[in-house]
This record gives C-alpha cells, sequence and structure tokens, in this order.
C-alpha cells in the first residue's frame, strides 16, 4: 500500500492510500499522458518528497479524460487531489 500525503494537510484531508491495482493504473495513465515517471515504484520511496512545481509541470501535461485508464471517476479524484497537493507544499510518501 503507498500512503501519500498533502505536505501541509489537517490530519482529515490532504492524503490517498493506494493499493497495487490502483497504483499501478494511475502510473500508466501518467506515463501515457507524458506526466513524468515520478509515480513509479522505484521513485517513490519513505520519506520521498514531490515538490509543488513538479506536480504543477505535470497537472499542465494531464487530460481531464484518461486515454487508458478504464475507471474515469480515479482518475478525475486523482488529479484533484494532485491540484491539492501543488496547492499545499507538495506530497510526501509514508
Amino acid at each position: 500500500m503507498l500512503r501519500l500525503y498533502w505536505a501541509r494537510n489537517d490530519g482529515m484531508t490532504g492524503h490517498v492510500f493506494l493499493g497495487p491495482r490502483e497504483h499501478d493504473a494511475l502510473a500508466a495513465e501518467m506515463e501515457e499522458q507524458g506526466m513524468g515517471g515520478w509515480l513509479s515504484a522505484d521513485a517513490l520511496t519513505p520519506d520521498a518528497r514531490i515538490p509543488p512545481g513538479q506536480i504543477d509541470l505535470a497537472l499542465a501535461q494531464a487530460s481531464p479524460e484518461p486515454k487508458t485508464l478504464d475507471d474515469a471517476k480515479l482518475w478525475e479524484d486523482w488529479l484533484r487531489f494532485l491540484q491539492g497537493a501543488a496547492e499545499n507544499g507538495g506530497l510526501v510518501v509514508q
């Protein structure tokens, strides 16, 4: 299970837990959309930080419609989570 938190969160919002299936699907979709490979399993080690600028660059490439992901709601929620991360200091991996 991958746990991602906004750098600034209130403990109630600003976090997501991804199982292997969701993680792999989102990583593949991000790669397909040219959003960078920072969601790859190799890049996300415990205590890794993804700065807001890197998230902004990824979001600039993102299409609101998934290209390969079958779950449009998951993609929509993911983009919303990333937007919040960009506005709240980036992401922290735990």
